[in-house]
């Protein structure tokens, strides 16, 4: 697993096939009381074993889909949390999307093989309701239909919940594929994704909401959260693309850098503009704009220092002042601005 990673998500390696390294979450430890709590000790134990197993099938169909459309995979990650599986799908939109999805069709498959209309038909309806587990305790007759109850409702859970069309759920990572099938460009791949993600996730928190569904606001609400960390990790990636070398001044501007504006001769007509092309413009006249504010905050604070210099000496500047008066005095040196 990634280093940086193994203090969220702490685990050790259970087995290995072949290349493939099957890892399992030490968050089972913390989280283990939880299951005989809610269920009682065997179905709760019952319960625990048929997650892990399930999850295991779940990422299991990743990995066999990405190396079959000739891609590769190199290990398994099993918690209470959901499963995670060191995938690269292969080349084109087809091995992605049944990468993707062979995860939750893994579930189904398993869903289908135990589907208790054959055994238990009574319970066809409510066992259907992701919401409500179907069993209480393992009663005394019929453990082995009842095990299959289990078997069904753990992988229906997975099955319906991954096929939510949110990131970073298998259903938001199809959604994503797809968008590369439309005329997007590619930097605007990852934007819509996530904003239609946490639109997606806002529609299933007020579902919840109505319903009077705990457990559903709990989901809408971290999914949220995710997309939404997203989304601001995004936005500091652009900021810090359009920063000049990467500065990072302590008065807040980060660039000095500048950005040719196209003559009136050579600039497309707006309404002749792609999407694309005018969301380019509007970045680039906000990008200057800011630029404009950061270059006039320079001089303004460039003055400053020369003033204080030229009153009191050099040796009245603080440490902090010495390198922003360097910094600021390099930064408008480079760009024709040389101080006086």
């Amino acid at each position: 697993m990634n280093e940086r990673l193994n203090w969220v998500l702490p685990s050790f390696e259970m087995t290995r096939i072949g290349s493939l390294r099957i890892r399992l979450s030490l968050w089972f430890l913390p989280i283990l009381p939880l299951f005989p709590l809610r269920f009682g000790w065997t179905l709760g134990m019952a319960v625990l074993g048929v997650l892990i197993v399930s999850l295991f099938l779940h990422e299991l169909g990743h990995v066999l889909f990405a190396r079959i459309t000739g891609g590769t995979a190199s290990e398994i990650h099993i918690s209470p949390f959901g499963g995670l599986a060191t995938v690269q799908a292969g080349r084109g939109i087809r091995s992605q999307l049944l990468t993707t999805a062979a995860g939750p069709l893994m579930n189904l498959i398993v869903c289908t093989a135990v589907f208790p209309g054959y055994y238990m038909p009574e319970t066809l309806w409510r066992i259907l309701n992701p919401l409500e587990f179907p069993l209480a305790k393992f009663g005394d007759e019929r453990l082995l239909a009842q095990f299959g109850l289990v078997v069904f409702a753990v992988n229906w859970i997975l099955f319906v919940v991954n096929s939510l069309p949110i990131l970073p759920l298998d259903g938001g990572r199809i959604v994503r594929t797809l968008l590369l099938t439309r005329r997007i460009h590619p930097e605007l791949i990852d934007r819509y994704a996530i904003q239609f993600s946490m639109v997606m996730a806002g529609v299933l928190s007020l579902a919840g909401l109505y319903g009077n569904w705990a457990m559903v606001v709990f989901l809408a609400a971290g999914l949220f959260m995710i997309n939404m960390v997203q989304f601001f990790e995004h936005e500091a990636i652009d900021r810090e693309e359009e920063s000049f070398l990467g500065y990072d001044f302590s008065e807040g501007y980060t660039s000095l850098d500048r950005s040719a504006p196209p003559t009136a001769g050579n600039a497309p007509a707006a309404s002749q503009r792609s999407l694309l092309e005018q969301w380019r413009e509007r970045r680039r006249q906000q990008r200057e704009q800011a630029i404009r504010r950061q270059q006039e905050e320079a001089e303004r604070q460039l003055d400053d220092l020369l003033a204080k210099v030229h009153a009191h000496g050099m040796g009245s500047l603080t440490s902090r002042e010495q390198q922003l008066l360097k910094q600021v005095s390099d930064l408008l040196r480079e760009r024709g601005k040389r101080p006086t």
